[in-house]
């Protein structure tokens, strides 16, 4: 009698061991295939894609790459129309209630259709954009509001030359903690140019 139990004591424990073990390997290769998945997708589609619910940024730096990434993408990539509003409605994501209201999507949407056509039209390349340090960040408060400052080297190829400058973002932390873009604007004293030779 004791054998008996003992046995199916064991082929318990054994039928358990195995469904813990088809569980463990059942979620690995899910996060594994959805990581593959994202491994697969262009930048275009990973951009076109994002989910600001479960990935929105979580400090300046990521927040600024982000929208540099879409910028890149936007001016070297020939998207379609619904790609292109897409992207415009991702990019509003990142942006501070302020500067929304002073922007609607549809001017922005325009804008950034032009600022596309400028591109093309003086054979303009978005070619890197370098953010500066965590530990060069400026924060500071304001009436209890959190602001950061941030700079980002751009570099463009105009034609066969290459154009560096430096463009400075604003960032004002939201109620709900989230870092937003109020602004950005070009360090004109920080553009320096290169020809091929």
């Amino acid at each position: 009698m004791n054998k008996k139990k003992g046995s199916k004591s064991l082929i318990i424990f054994m039928v358990v061991l195995v469904v813990l073990v088809l569980g463990f390997y059942v979620i690995s290769s899910n996060r594994t295939s959805s990581r593959k998945k994202d491994t697969n997708m262009t930048e275009v589609e990973k951009l076109l894609n994002y989910n600001f619910d479960e990935n929105y940024p979580k400090t300046v730096r990521e927040v600024v790459k982000l929208h540099c990434r879409y910028m890149k993408c936007a001016y070297n990539e020939g998207f379609t129309k619904e790609e292109l509003y897409t992207v415009n409605k991702n990019v509003r994501e990142i942006m501070d209630a302020e500067l929304l209201s002073c922007n609607t999507e549809e001017a922005q949407l325009k804008g950034l259709e032009d600022d596309i056509q400028f591109y093309k039209d003086n054979k303009q390349k978005y070619v890197n954009y370098t953010l500066a340090e965590a530990s060069q960040i400026k924060y500071n408060k304001e009436d209890g509001v959190e602001y950061a400052r941030i700079k980002v080297g751009i570099t463009l190829r105009v034609d066969s030359a290459t154009v560096k400058g430096d463009q400075e973002y604003l960032l004002r932390k939201d109620d709900v903690g989230n870092w937003k873009i109020l602004g950005w604007q070009a360090d004109k004293s920080s553009v320096s140019a290169t020809t091929a030779e």
